[in-house]
């Protein structure tokens, strides 16, 4: 695990930590070019992902190619604390912030705060991207 990913570990997990708490089981998971948080589903043993975040140290960017908020959670303003929060600690390294494989309706809620538009499904987090 790099300096980054370690960093965005940290910065996230003060933001989950109050939600992650009423679910039942979670795990973070990181590694070189890998944040990874995942939560049990449904009173089952399988596993679901919460949040993916991809790291090319090479292109010198982060991809966040999964952000499940679970229902319960929706419309707390988290999917955006967390997205700021990723941009904050990625930003003093060089890197740029992308979301991809979104839905269609997140992706235009994305692009009305200010993101850029890469291509249909993935927008660039800058600095004039509404987050609060």
């Amino acid at each position: 695990m790099t300096v980054l990913e370690n960093e965005i570990t940290e910065a996230i997990k003060p933001l989950l930590a109050p939600y992650l708490e009423k679910l039942n089981g979670h795990h973070y998971h990181a590694q070189a070019g890998l944040v990874e948080i995942k939560i049990l589903q449904n009173n089952s043993d399988a596993q679901a992902a919460l949040l993916r975040i991809d790291i090319d140290h090479e292109l010198k960017q982060v991809q966040i190619s999964n952000i499940s908020i679970p229902g319960a959670l929706k419309g707390q303003g988290l999917g955006k604390q967390l997205i700021k929060a990723i941009y904050i600690a990625a930003k003093p390294h060089g890197y740029e912030v992308f979301i991809t494989d979104m839905a269609p309706d997140f992706y235009q809620r994305l692009l009305r705060r200010g993101a850029r538009s890469f291509n249909d499904e993935t927008v660039q987090i800058n600095d004039d991207t509404a987050l609060a």
